[in-house]
């Protein structure tokens, strides 16, 4: 069963210098929530209140903003840093996940011209570059949706991770690291090592690392009806390929492995390879 890609990345045009005195290249929509503000939306998108005043003739000399808006935001430039290369990382990986060309990365590192291999330690220069400022998701939290019973459109779903309900970045577009991409799960934030379960009873189709994608320790299981369930970025993997799992499990460990940005579960639920929402079946 061929897998559809998981993550669909696009390399960012030519960067842009935001100055406040000047005009910005708005590159991104983003419609107003209930409870947003200017300032709210600016700290989340990495961009000042008035860059994006500067090119929403609607917010000129004002803050409010009201629900059901659709604002344009610029461009926002992230600075140069440094990157500490990680077991299973690659050259390629790291300039895609910071949304550079591999000739980009190689200019600012000319030590890895010529096929020298990168090893794991090793820190490398990232330049500055440019990015779509688009505001992360306000955490939700899946204490708000309501508990799934072990009958009717739930199917008996579990909540992976139990006592940990705290989503740092939920399902749908975002961009991380610089680079756009739709997330195709949702990441609950809990320790390393903590147990994680199998959301329904199945059949482990994957228990491996999986560094080449960027998951990590991955456990993929799936289940009768058509459905199938990711669990990444895991410390330790509790099964084996071809086992049969019940739900409720523990099926792996909440680890900090492949592309993460610190120690959380990456839940991802698919029908027939179909991704859907997770928070959907609570």
């Amino acid at each position: 069963m061929n897998e559809r890609q998981s993550v669909q990345r696009f390399l960012r045009g030519a960067a842009l210098l935001l100055c406040l005195g000047a005009s910005a290249q708005a590159v991104t929509s983003y419609r107003v929530q209930p409870g947003d503000t200017l300032s709210g939306i600016a700290a989340r998108a990495g961009v000042s209140a008035a860059q994006i005043r500067a090119v929403n003739a609607r917010l000129r000399g004002t803050d409010q903003v009201q629900a059901g808006w659709v604002l344009t935001l610029p461009d926002r430039t992230l600075p140069a840093r440094t990157h500490t290369v990680k077991s299973g990382e690659n050259l390629s990986v790291i300039a895609a996940r910071y949304g550079l060309s591999l000739n980009a990365l190689l200019n600012a590192n000319p030590t890895y011209r010529g096929g020298k291999a990168v090893w794991a330690g090793a820190r490398l220069t990232i330049p500055s570059r440019s990015a779509a400022a688009s505001p992360a998701p306000v955490a939700r939290s899946a204490a708000t949706v309501r508990t799934a019973s072990s009958s009717g459109r739930s199917g008996g779903w579990l909540w992976p991770v139990a006592g940990y309900h705290g989503v740092s970045s939920g399902y749908g577009p975002r961009v991380l690291g610089g680079v756009r991409e739709d997330h195709l799960g949702v990441d609950i934030v809990a320790p390393v090592g903590t147990p994680v379960r199998a959301a329904r009873s199945g059949r482990v189709l994957e228990s491996r690392p999986d560094f080449d994608r960027g998951w990590g320790w991955t456990v993929v299981l799936e289940h009768p009806d058509g459905w199938i369930t990711r669990y990444a970025h895991l410390s330790a993997n509790l099964v084996q390929k071809g086992e049969l799992v019940v739900r409720g499990q523990p099926v792996g460990r909440v680890g900090n492995t492949g592309r993460s940005t610190g120690p959380h579960l990456h839940f991802g639920t698919y029908l027939r390879w179909d991704p859907r929402d997770p928070l959907s079946l609570y």
